[in-house]
């Protein structure tokens, strides 16, 4: 079996839906997770989850970590910064990675699922791809010399692949994904496992809408014996769909508090601990209406740019 290790550096104040995802990570067994945070980590003990290891650490501290690893100023004020940093745990985190032949990093507003079977089923290992992902949702790299330095050999391309441009500037350029490394990647000629296994959850509609759609009715379901489920109608018909995970936006969703559960559920937008719910349910529950929340957060951010101009 290969070694895989996500690491999650995480700061600030948590939200209420942080141990959920962390209940889909704890019950990936062959998935190591290394998650850095400025939080009290204690409160997780009751998930004894054995391959979730987790360190105290300010972001200050990661910041010097990041600059002992290259030879010029870095910029990194905020957290949400990091995102261009992905890339580059590899050669960041290398000592904490030496024990294993792939790494990689996610974000903490989505559900899991099974992620080994997923690579398993695509033949990550045994095609030898040297990367999976295209989006900064989830992302696994060969632990390889060559992979881990991949960031560095946009220099002399275009202003917003060199690395040392992206590293010194306050602006975030979102590295991590198509428009950054995946060039970098297709520039070198290495095989990338990029199948669209996932729901990325269009952020400006009440219902669970995927990008690509013009509407839909569904609800997410994630159960220690199936895994993570999309549940919808289509043509009054339920359709179940298993799922590498299900991508949220960092929109609000409502959630109880945390129990280590074995089966929950997320409609718009709250998590439910029980079993799957009935047609009339699903049909009362996804509902496209007025989202206030996303209006109000647009409105927020408008006005924040406004005054800091």
């Amino acid at each position: 079996m290969k070694k895989i290790r996500l690491i999650i550096p995480y700061f600030g104040k948590l939200p209420t839906f942080f141990p959920y995802f962390l209940l889909t990570a704890k019950h990936n067994q062959k998935i190591d997770f290394l998650i850095y945070m400025d939080q009290k980590v204690d409160q997780f003990e009751i998930l004894n989850a054995k391959n979730i290891e987790f360190v105290t650490l300010s972001f200050d501290d990661l910041r010097e970590k990041i600059q002992s690893k290259v030879d010029f100023k870095i910029s990194l004020k905020t957290p949400y910064k990091l995102c261009d940093y992905r890339v580059a745990y590899g050669l960041i985190f290398e000592e904490e990675l030496k024990e294993y032949d792939y790494w990689g990093f996610c974000d903490t507003d989505i559900l899991l699922g099974d992620i080994y079977q997923f690579l398993e089923e695509h033949n990550f290992f045994e095609n030898d791809y040297a990367r999976y992902g295209l989006l900064g949702h989830l992302q696994i790299f060969k632990n390889s010399q060559e992979v881990n330095h991949v960031f560095m050999s946009g220099q002399g391309l275009n202003y917003r692949l060199d690395y040392h441009n992206v590293f010194t500037s306050e602006q975030n350029f979102i590295f991590d994904e198509e428009k950054g490394i995946q060039k970098l990647f297709e520039k070198f000629g290495l095989n990338q496992l990029q199948p669209t296994c996932y729901h990325d959850i269009d952020i400006r509609y009440f219902s669970f809408k995927r990008y690509t759609e013009k509407e839909a009715q569904r609800y997410y379901y994630r159960s220690e014996k199936n895994g993570l489920e999309s549940i919808e109608i289509k043509d009054k018909n339920l359709v179940v769909e298993p799922l590498l995970y299900a991508h949220f936006q960092k929109r609000t969703i409502k959630c109880p508090e945390f129990e280590a559960t074995d089966s929950f559920y997320v409609i718009p937008n709250q998590l439910v601990v029980g079993e799957k719910i009935s047609i009339q349910k699903i049909e009362e529950v996804t509902k496209n209406k007025f989202y206030w929340e996303y209006v109000k957060s647009t409105f927020l951010k408008k006005l924040k740019k406004k005054y800091a101009a």
